[in-house]
This record gives structure tokens, C-alpha cells and sequence, in this order.
């Protein structure tokens, strides 16, 4: 990821916004799609773009539980464990997941194919217990099959050569 590829990326955006720290989010996402998180050289490229020091361009990038700053999976399953989920299962559903991807809790698979985490809400607390692959579609509410059937599914469809997180 290069400076001049972000701020080729944020062009059309410099003029919609007042306050130039609006196009930092942008830039971390664009920059986290490349390669599925956020290495430093990546916070720096965007630190440059911005404007900004790259000291502030990771405390934007770590308030976000999106926004990854260590290595992931190739897909990153967020389970919500907020409390309309927990009291549906969510708990259940997420020691199944990781029992089922071989993790001890939170994690990324030896295969790097999953990164297994909890997550406060999504957004569909009227579907829980609910999980998100990335930041596709929230499903749920979701049983232990369902679970399994999804993990299934994702490793037996090629990966996307973009990272959608």
C-alpha cells in the first residue's frame, strides 16, 4: 500500500468533507482491504496521505474493533456477545465455533483461513444470537449447525481477492 495509491483513493472525497480527519477511517479501511489488517507501514502510508501523524491515525485505528491491527484469517468471524445476544446463546454459539475451528477462544486458525472473535452488537439484536463474516450480512439468530454449515461453506468457495472488512 502506497501513499500515492491512498491519496489517489481520498481525491474525490478532499472536497465533501469540512474536517480533513473525515478521511482518515476511509483511507484505514481502503488501506485494511489490500491485505486483511493493518500493518505499521500501512498506518504510515495513510498518516502521510492524511496529513496527520501516524501516532493519531493508529488511535483511530484501534478504537475501531474492525479496524485490525494484528494479522488475521482470511475471513474474520465476529461473534456478538452483547446482552441480547448473550442471553440467546451467543456464549454457546461462539464455544462451538471455536471447537469447531480447533481454537481455545479467540484466535486464528493454523490454517489462517479464520480469525474467531467476540464482538459487542452488530446490529441485529431482533436476530440473535448473531454473527458477522467480515462486514457482509449479519445472520442469525443461528444454532450450533448453522454455524458449522457457514464455516463449511467458506472454505469451499474461493477466496475473494479483495478483503471486505
Amino acid at each position: 500500500m502506497t501513499i500515492a495509491e491512498i491519496e489517489e483513493y481520498l481525491a474525490p472525497m478532499r472536497g465533501e468533507y469540512a474536517d480533513p480527519r473525515s478521511l482518515i477511517l476511509p483511507a484505514l479501511r481502503y488501506a485494511q482491504g489490500h491485505v486483511g489488517w493493518l500493518p505499521a507501514e500501512s498506518m504510515a502510508a495513510v498518516a502521510e496521505a492524511t496529513g496527520f501523524s501516524q501516532a493519531y491515525v493508529e488511535s483511530v485505528a484501534s478504537f475501531y474493533d474492525r479496524l485490525y491491527l494484528d494479522e488475521t484469517g482470511r475471513y474474520c468471524i465476529n461473534v456478538c456477545v452483547t446482552l441480547s445476544c448473550m442471553l440467546r446463546g451467543s456464549d454457546e454459539l461462539f464455544g462451538h465455533i471455536a471447537d469447531y475451528l480447533g481454537l481455545d477462544g479467540e484466535g486464528t486458525t493454523a490454517d489462517g483461513m479464520f480469525t474467531l472473535a467476540k464482538v459487542q452488537c452488530i446490529g441485529a439484536c431482533d436476530r440473535a444470537p448473531c454473527l458477522q463474516v467480515d462486514s457482509g450480512m449479519q445472520l442469525g439468530p443461528l444454532e450450533a449447525a448453522d454455524a458449522t454449515c457457514l464455516i463449511d461453506d467458506l472454505r469451499a468457495e474461493p477466496a475473494p481477492a479483495r478483503y471486505d472488512r
